[in-house]
């Protein structure tokens, strides 16, 4: 009897815990996910892909592969609660090339940059100074691609026919397929 008294004490202070911190959470200015965003929308198309396309390819390809999901929860449930209690969010973003072609995002001893480049957009992911992962997001002959640090494939992007996008795993197995008119009523965007 004493035990099961115990036990529903404390399901009720991990109930009190977790609904303040979400509670606390709701609300927050979402840096990490407005750094996301921000890298998103400066994203150059190429010679056969539009920027706008090329835009809502890596944004597609960031929704499989859950950034922006993780983003928004870290934000949600860490981030923004840091910044309501302590009163400072963690998470900054700077500029760190004058041409706008690197972004720096910092998380505590976290370090992300983003690199442009001709050939493609790198993402190194640093703890305390020490490079973890790093991955490149670049053009192919149908699309583009998300190749890891040992030059292994994590995902494709393919352009199809008529507008068509069709996203691949690295097994190259497909992970969603859309047509331009699908990928068009997705974004709320009329054709140009």
């Amino acid at each position: 009897m004493r035990g099961s008294r115990i036990v529903q004490k404390a399901i009720a202070i991990a109930v009190m815990v977790s609904l303040m911190s979400v509670t606390s959470a709701c609300f927050g200015p979402f840096n990490l996910t407005r750094n996301v965003y921000h890298w998103n929308s400066g994203i150059k198309g190429s010679g056969e892909v539009n920027e706008k396309w090329m835009k809502e390819i890596v944004f597609f390809g960031m929704i499989i592969i859950p950034v922006y999901m993780f983003s928004a929860l870290l934000d949600a449930f860490i981030f923004n609660s840091i910044q309501f209690w302590t009163g400072d969010n963690p998470v900054k973003a700077t500029d760190a090339g004058s041409d706008g072609a690197t972004r720096v995002v910092r998380l505590g001893g976290i370090t992300m940059t983003m690199v442009e480049s001709d050939w493609g957009t790198t993402v190194t992911y640093e703890r305390n100074g020490i490079v973890e992962r790093r991955a490149v997001i670049e053009a192919s002959a149908t699309g583009y691609r998300l190749i890891d640090e040992t030059g292994a494939l994590l995902a494709e992007a393919e352009k199809g026919q008529n507008r068509s996008v069709t996203f691949l795993d690295r097994e190259c197995q497909v992970v969603g397929r859309w047509t331009g008119d699908q990928l068009i009523a997705l974004v709320g965007k009329t054709q140009d």
